[in-house]
């Protein structure tokens, strides 16, 4: 009897993670869509990322979801827009430069720089919004601390990485997932260990 109950309890908290999934999937696609797509990205996905942290806080989690959404796009709009347009217009100026590179400069050197450099701009892109979300920061000490998440944080980058790749393979099998869970589920592994990574530098930082 206990046996069955706690599969039933199982299965109900399953159940409610899936529609809490679901339902930030497409309030997503929603405040993106509301912000004319290019500036509704990043406050949207900075929203769900947040509502990650809250759970891996274990904080009270908001009883109407859509107009804590609501909310919290709008508050962050301007600061999360100007930091993730420059990171991405950085990461396009890199991509650019390194098809220029192998195309017509052919200098291997230069080449190898520019590739670093591009990986490292798409690394420090997983930690930006994450540190915007923990913390209130003048606005370039934000790339500071992602860059520094970056080179101290090595097993939750890989890890990181893997888990992208796990829910993009997933996606691939289960292609249903693109439509009703995909964005919230490829930012679960960004979120939690960014979120491990941050606690990690903060209690180091107490210590001494």
């Amino acid at each position: 009897m206990k046996q069955s109950r706690g599969l039933f309890d199982l299965s109900y908290r399953l159940g409610d993670y899936l529609l809490m999934v679901i339902r930030l999937h497409f309030l997503w696609f929603f405040f993106v869509l509301r912000g004319g797509i290019i500036f509704g990205f990043f406050p949207a996905t900075a929203t769900v990322i947040r509502y990650f942290f809250e759970i891996f806080a274990k904080k009270p989690l908001p009883a109407e979801l859509y107009s804590w959404f609501k909310q919290q796009t709008a508050k962050n709009f301007w600061r999360s827009n100007q930091l993730g347009l420059l990171q991405m217009a950085i990461l396009l100026l890199l991509w650019i430069e390194l098809r220029i590179s192998s195309t017509f400069l052919q200098n291997a050197f230069l080449h190898f720089g520019l590739t670093v450099l591009f990986i490292s701009g798409l690394l420090i892109s997983f930690y930006l919004l994450p540190v915007f979300v923990r913390y209130h920061l003048p606005f370039w000490v934000y790339f500071r601390n992602a860059f520094l998440l970056m080179i101290v944080s090595v097993p939750q980058t890989i890890a990181m990485i893997l888990g992208v790749f796990l829910v993009t393979f997933a996606a691939t099998f289960l292609p249903i997932l693109l439509f009703i869970a995909f964005i919230p589920l490829l930012l679960l592994p960004i979120s939690w260990f960014a979120y491990q990574a941050i606690q990690k530098t903060e209690l180091l930082t107490n210590e001494h």
